[in-house]
């Protein structure tokens, strides 16, 4: 891999929507590459020196390029952390002041599962009539008008649309956000970043969540600091994709149907979305549920086991940073299985050894060995998919999966009403297992494309 700006030679028709990072120039010259035979996910092409005629060439701009649009995106990932586990430490407190029980809580994670549902089907045709810029700006305003209702403490049935509200604006940000990463130099270093400031902002969430409800009668006002941060991030994402806003690339309208048909019918793409879908599934719910297992299944107390919640996300946040150039160098495959079966192992311990000290320093070690499996896999699909379909094809992976976060919790919840929250358990070594089977599934990655 070089250093400077990776160049890659494809023959292939114009991309279809907003790519920004095959138009931005670089501050080194273009790379050629050796002849060598490359093998995508579906068919297999060759590469020669110089560009037959009728080739696009894609260029892999250095992060120098484009460390504003970095900024702008990890920031909209800290705060989609900060509201993603918030949630689960809030449950107690929904409850009282809501007068109602864990299948009502649990609809919360519905609206929210709709609301990433909509978006993972929307993402690819708004991004080709307004581009990167645009799709960020109208899923960070949707965000913030969640929040700003939010704070009122409105009646349950408008507060549980909020969820949906903020379920399309995040995953609007997420979908671009990953689909710009996976296109930079070093990808899944600067992936690791992206999402390991997703933990960041989940490991900070459940303190201060516990501070403000359990300190005072008015949870709600957590929701004053996640709006001021969100109101924060429109400005951010205003000004740094003010040049070119609200236009999609061009030709993008007219090739984003069938971009998105060749995504959501490619055999790569819907094993990684399902991938995807579990892990985040088995992310959100550990994360969310944990304080309320505590509670009702080990006799926690609120105010002091809240704080377990930010160990499991501290956990993850470290795993995507000290173990991102590991997995890469150790091979992304084989490092997904070794972190797959650490984290079973983790996991039966937390199930079976009824101590609350015990459960929280498993669900950190949980958080640490599952915390890369996000960034590994949107590296991995960087490689095994054509460069025309990684808006498209990431864009939807990256929602669908993130869906997972909503559907999984939700299901918890629902059955928690009616046999209690121990189901939680079970839940989570099924979606470990479920994983597992599904990564066995994804094709080898060609380590020449690496």
């Amino acid at each position: 891999m070089a250093s400077g700006s990776t160049t890659t030679t494809v023959t292939i028709p114009t991309p279809t929507a907003a790519i920004e990072l095959s138009t931005l120039k670089t501050s080194t010259p273009s790379i050629s590459t050796p002849s060598f035979r490359r093998r995508n996910s579906d068919e297999e092409q060759t590469t020669h020196d110089e560009p037959p005629e009728g080739a696009t060439v894609f260029t892999r701009p250095d992060v120098s390029t484009v460390k504003l649009q970095l900024v702008a995106m990890n920031f909209a990932t800290f705060l989609a952390g900060v509201n993603d586990a918030s949630t689960g430490v809030l449950v107690p407190y929904l409850q009282p002041a809501y007068n109602i029980g864990l299948l009502f809580v649990a609809l919360v994670y519905l609206f929210n599962f709709a609301g990433w549902t909509v978006a993972a089907f929307t993402n690819v045709h708004l991004t080709a009539r307004i581009g990167t810029g645009g799709v960020m700006l109208l899923g960070s305003i949707l965000q913030m008008l969640a929040h700003a209702l939010q704070l009122w403490k409105p009646p349950f049935p408008l507060f549980v649309i909020t969820y949906f509200l903020a379920g399309v604006g995040i995953a609007y940000q997420d979908a671009q956000a990953n689909s710009f990463v996976g296109g930079v130099n070093d990808a899944h270093r600067w992936l690791g970043v992206l999402h390991a400031l997703y933990g960041a902002g989940a490991l900070v969430s459940p303190l201060i969540v516990t501070n403000i409800a359990s300190r005072t009668p008015y949870w709600n006002y957590f929701y004053f600091i996640l709006l001021g941060i969100a109101a924060v991030n429109v400005g951010i994402i205003a000004w740094v994709f003010r040049k070119g806003m609200g236009r999609g690339a061009t030709g993008a309208k007219e090739t984003a149907n069938k971009d998105f048909k060749r995504s959501v019918t490619n055999k790569t793409v819907l094993i990684m979305s399902a991938f995807f879908f579990l892990y985040v599934g088995a992310e959100v719910t550990a994360g969310g549920w944990v304080v309320e297992f505590l509670i009702r299944v080990r006799g926690g107390k609120a105010g002091q086991v809240g704080y377990v919640a930010s160990g499991f996300w501290g956990g993850l946040t470290l795993g995507r940073i000290l173990l991102a150039d590991i997995t890469f160098r150790l091979g992304e495959r084989r490092m997904i299985f070794v972190y797959l079966l650490i984290a079973l192992a983790v996991q039966l311990v937390f199930w079976f050894v009824p101590s609350i000290i015990a459960n929280a320093v498993m669900i950190s070690f949980l958080g640490f060995f599952i915390g890369p499996f996000f960034p590994t896999g949107i590296s991995v699909a960087t490689k095994l998919l054509p460069r025309e379909l990684h808006v498209a094809a990431i864009g939807f992976m990256a929602t669908t999966g993130q869906a997972g976060s909503a559907a999984f919790p939700f299901l918890t919840g629902a059955v928690a009403a009616k046999v209690g929250v121990q189901v939680l358990q079970p839940i989570l070594v099924s979606l470990l297992v479920g994983m597992a089977i599904l990564w066995t599934c994804i094709p080898r990655v060609d380590r020449r494309n690496v």
